[in-house]
């Protein structure tokens, strides 16, 4: 972790700065640039959500049962009836195949963005124990990540467009449309330029809003670093307090969704007074500070999340149907 000494720029910095093994010399570089660096948490973190993801589906599964169904599987029932009605009112073509993909592709960009509702200390605070001196934690907030997925939509898409149309029925798309047989050069560059925005407007929307979401909550957490703690309290360097304050944030969020508003506001409110008076130690001033003024943003923020991975996935199914489509 970066120390407060540091100051604010030194410490969104940290925050910034990927876990990169350099593929030339086998070794972690923070500094590493160029094709040949993996971002180490980009990739953990995002293989892990996909494993979550299948682990959920797959107990989902496992628990199918004719009679009254429990309330995970109706979670489950009502996430793919509603990705199965979005699929049916956007394509028209009878994939089997397109659904399934829709369903992971908007549930795996949820879980990445549902990772920038964890504090922003709390898990690199933790790698820190263990030798690890950068992570970032929001895979979707990674370049490399979102081109990468989006740039995968592209290329089924477009592959599935010869199986759709045929060689012919896609180079006619390109020489012919939409000009006719005497433009093919003005035609052909027009696709082009129609083809290729495609996985960059995809690409970069995810990144652009998650990477923002990312700054404002380093931006809130920054203003907590010269904030000095209770005598009988913890610091604002110690993790306890991320335990405590990432449960009260929970508690929180869990108390709102049930419209119980003034409690949350007084969980917000009361838990920082406990800590200034030395009632609630883990809840010191500095620490618990940069909760609350984190928590606010989440509540907002928690529809961001969902907006972006429900653009993603329509937009894939979109760019699917685009692909079937003859003109």
């Amino acid at each position: 972790m970066a120390s407060e000494s540091g100051g604010t720029s030194e410490y969104i910095l940290h925050h910034l700065t990927n876990l990169k093994l350099d593929l030339h010399t086998w070794k972690l570089n923070p500094e590493a640039t160029g094709f040949w660096v993996i971002h180490l948490d980009s990739m953990f973190f995002s293989l892990l959500l996909a494993l979550i993801f299948v682990v959920m589906f797959r107990v989902a599964v496992g628990k199918v049962t004719s009679g009254v169904p429990g309330r995970w599987q109706n979670f489950i029932e009502w996430c793919v009836e509603a990705v199965d009605s979005q699929v049916k009112d956007a394509y028209h073509h009878g994939a089997r195949f397109v659904a399934p993909m829709a369903l992971l592709v908007g549930f795996w960009v949820f879980l990445m963005n549902f990772m920038d509702m964890l504090p922003v200390d709390l898990l690199p605070k933790l790698a820190s124990l263990v030798g690890v001196d950068h992570l970032r934690t929001v895979p979707s907030t990674d370049p490399n990540v979102a081109i990468g997925m989006s740039l995968t939509v592209f290329l089924i898409a477009f592959g599935y467009s010869f199986v759709a149309k045929g060689f012919k029925g896609v180079s006619a798309e390109f020489l012919f449309h939409p000009f006719g047989k005497w433009m093919m050069p003005v035609n052909f560059l027009l696709k082009c330029v129609e083809e290729l925005a495609k996985p960059i407007s995809l690409g970069l929307r995810l990144f652009g809003n998650m990477y923002a979401g990312e700054m404002i909550f380093i931006l809130l957490a920054s203003f907590t670093l010269g904030l000095a703690a209770p005598a009988t309290g913890v610091s604002t360097g110690s993790w306890l307090w991320l335990l405590v304050a990432g449960a009260a944030m929970a508690l929180t969020i869990f108390l709102i969704m049930q419209g119980r508003i003034w409690l949350a506001l007084a969980v917000l409110v009361g838990i920082p007074f406990l800590g200034m008076f030395g009632l609630l130690p883990l809840a010191a001033s500095g620490g618990y500070t940069q909760i609350v003024l984190a928590t606010v943003w989440t509540i907002f923020h928690i529809l961001i999340i969902s907006l972006q991975a429900y653009i993603f996935m329509t937009l894939t199914v979109v760019y699917m149907a685009m692909a079937a489509d003859h003109h």
